[in-house]
């Protein structure tokens, strides 16, 4: 009885007709509707409607998925339904981004502007990309086919400080044009912002350009991406009273005014696509990555006097994905293969320790096969993919899902999938602590999904999921030092409701929720007695099990849109996000080790947008941000006395975009 008042309630209105919405993020173009696990697609005009700011905000209202933010000009990370940054994949035209040294992609370093549409699957995708398909993929495509000359120019001021309006200023441009039986384009941008708290400044600069020429059956296209960020890193606002005094590198609002960092990334890619007959079809890739990170950093050394460090990251990358697939009416056989060599080498310069340097690289090579089968209402999609890195050994991924066409416009899907993160080089090579045995992490995930794609004004979406990952990575205290080990467990039980009815041609309402209910049992100290003149130590943990940290149980979020006549459109979002709590060692009762708990408060963000469209070329958006001044933070500081690290206050933005086509 309850299946059918599901079902009927979904259809109670006409649906929207999906059948023509194609994913990449699968490594090979597919029908949404043909996607076994929960999959968002979010396009050009929703962006521009939406009006943010970056990615982070933008994906955040979007259930599963949860944003953590060290500010206006900091660094932003991704997590879906539960599972860590460093287990979510990122791609740029299905180019994976994820740090070799941290596991994590930052999203700060994308441009929004340049963003043509950006598709999400949530759930175990290790079956097709390998290594950190844990949480879940981003696919942020920033590449279209000009069908006529384009050129766009946009500027973008913003401020938290209603006496300083250019606080914040953004700048962007693209232009791009059918070349012959190609296209080419490129984008530029320049970010730059005095911030919201001190040593908080930004100059970001980002350049894209890409071609590509079509032979008929065969086609070859280039990607070049250059990244360069640099920005004071200020840490978490301190804590300060009679007995907190102000830090010796900052002020009330930042930790340091020294601390900097410098993000080079240059990314390059060349594509081939050749469709060998109608049933037959080949894409092969060769990609590669260059990063260089420099942070400065200064802090009190162990006599009181002042230290300074350097520290220099250089990361390669080359690779080469390469997929044939075999299609016909009723299935899809698809072959994959990918191979990428990493190397990193790290020089740490302090006045201190003095200079250390070190080195390290390592090999991935994997394949997959998929096998998409229709019998008749139920459609079958298998995976299975085996990894040999030359640190870890090997992995299997294996994955299926089962999509039942229950009636016309109703779907039941239904998925099961094993992944895994790999161990990063900090896991593995950090100097005199890293751990060369690390395994990976690895958990299975189970899904049912309930899904009518709308043909006209309602899409309604219920997913029902189960996750558990095992051996995951912490830090522990071994004989003399502390070394990542493979000690922790993470469970996760959760549902996402997604609702989306554009009611009629004025009108459009969104609403979307998520309910998390996650546990860690974590291998904790709760003994740590050291004897200086013996110099030996003993130690004795516990496993203990609590609420999962840096997670929120419930996240609902809103969004109503009104265009008028005269192409004005009018819209308001909102975002409610439940607390979360983190845990930090407590040494009062020396020996004895405790945990003390620090909750990062619930909060309730609401932004508005008013987008106007003049003539046929300019358009303006005028908007605020945090419209109620809400006092908040996404990410926790370092101690539990801190105040973490506070998000921006009430923003005002204006956008001016002129726009030829």
């Amino acid at each position: 009885m309850q299946w059918f008042f599901l079902y009927a309630v979904i259809s109670l209105f006409p649906l929207y007709e999906v059948d023509e919405i194609m994913v990449t993020a699968t490594r090979y173009p597919k029908v949404l509707k043909d996607i076994a696990l929960a999959t968002v697609v979010i396009d050009k005009e929703e962006m521009r409607e939406r009006g943010s700011f970056n990615l982070g905000e933008l994906l955040h209202t979007h259930a599963g998925i949860d944003i953590k933010d060290l500010g206006q000009c900091g660094v932003s990370s991704i997590s879906i339904r539960g599972i860590p940054s460093n287990g979510t994949l990122v791609l740029i035209n299905g180019h994976p981004i994820n740090s070799i040294t941290t596991g994590m992609a930052d999203l700060s370093s994308i441009d929004i502007n340049g963003v043509e549409r950006i598709e999400i699957i949530k759930g175990p995708v290790s079956s097709f990309y390998g290594a950190n398909g844990l949480g879940g993929v981003v696919n942020i495509v920033t590449i279209k086919d000009y069908m006529s000359p384009e050129f766009e120019l946009g500027i973008t001021p913003s401020t938290t400080d209603f006496t300083n309006l250019s606080q914040s200023q953004h700048v962007f441009a693209s232009i791009g044009m059918p070349l012959r039986t190609g296209h080419g384009g490129i984008v530029g941008a320049y970010h730059t912002s005095d911030g919201h708290r001190s040593n908080m400044d930004l100059n970001h600069s980002h350049i894209q350009s890409h071609l590509s020429q079509d032979f008929g059956q065969a086609s070859i296209s280039a990607v070049v991406t250059y990244d360069n960020k640099e920005y004071g890193v200020p840490g978490p606002q301190p804590f300060i009273d009679s007995l907190h005094p102000r830090p010796q590198f900052g002020d009330s609002s930042a930790t340091s005014l020294f601390d900097r960092e410098h993000d080079k990334i240059l990314l390059g890619k060349v594509e081939v696509d050749w469709a060998a007959t109608d049933a037959i079809h080949w894409f092969t890739k060769l990609f590669g990555d260059r990063e260089k990170i420099d942070f400065h950093s200064v802090y009190r050394g162990w006599l009181g006097d002042t230290v300074t460090e350097d520290y220099e990251y250089l990361t390669h990358t080359i690779g080469l994905h390469s997929l044939a697939a075999v299609t016909s009416d009723n299935a899809d056989l698809i072959f994959g293969l990918d191979a990428h060599y990493d190397t990193l080498e790290t020089a740490k310069r302090s006045q201190q320790t003095g200079d250390t340097l070190w080195h390290a690289s390592s090999y991935v090579v994997g394949g997959w096969i998929e096998l998409k089968k229709h019998f008749g209402t139920i459609t079958t999609i298998s995976q299975i993919r085996f990894d040999r890195n030359s640190d870890y050994g090997n992995f299997v991924s294996p994955g299926i899902g089962i999509i039942s066409t229950v009636a016309e416009n109703f779907w039941v899907k239904t998925s099961l999938g094993k992944a895994f993160r790999a161990p990063t080089f900090n896991d593995l090579y950090w100097p005199n602590a890293g751990n060369p045995s690390l395994k990976p992490e690895h958990g299975w995930e189970y899904e049912l999904r309930l899904e009518s794609s709308p043909v006209y004004n309602l899409f309604a979406a219920f997913s029902f999921y189960l996750r558990s990952i095992k051996d995951r990575i912490v830090w522990l205290p071994t004989e003399g030092s502390w070394q990542p080990q493979n000690a922790n467990h993470l469970s996760v039980r959760g549902i996402d409701c997604e609702i989306y009815s554009p009611i009629n041609d004025v009108l459009a309402l969104s609403l979307e929720g998520t309910y998390l209910n996650a546990e860690q049992k974590n291998t904790e100290v709760i003994y740590d007695f050291y004897d200086p003149y013996a110099d030996t130590s003993h130690t004795i943990m516990a496993e203990i099990e609590r609420d999962a940290a840096f997670t929120p149980q419930y996240q609902i979020s809103a969004r109503l849109t009104v265009k008028v006549p005269h192409d004005l459109a009018i819209s308001l979002s909102s975002l409610w996000v439940a607390e979360q709590v983190n845990y930090y060692p407590n040494y009062d009762n020396y020996p004895h080790v405790s945990m003390d708990v620090k909750t990062l408060d619930d909060y309730f963000l609401m932004n508005t947008n008013v987008n106007k469209k003049f003539f046929d070329n300019l358009r303006m958006s005028i908007g605020i941000k945090n419209l109620f001044d809400v006092k908040y933070a996404q990410q926790f500081g370092n101690s539990l006395e801190d105040h973490d690290y506070p998000m921006p206050g009430r923003t005002l933005f204006t956008q001016l975009v002129w726009h030829y086509e």
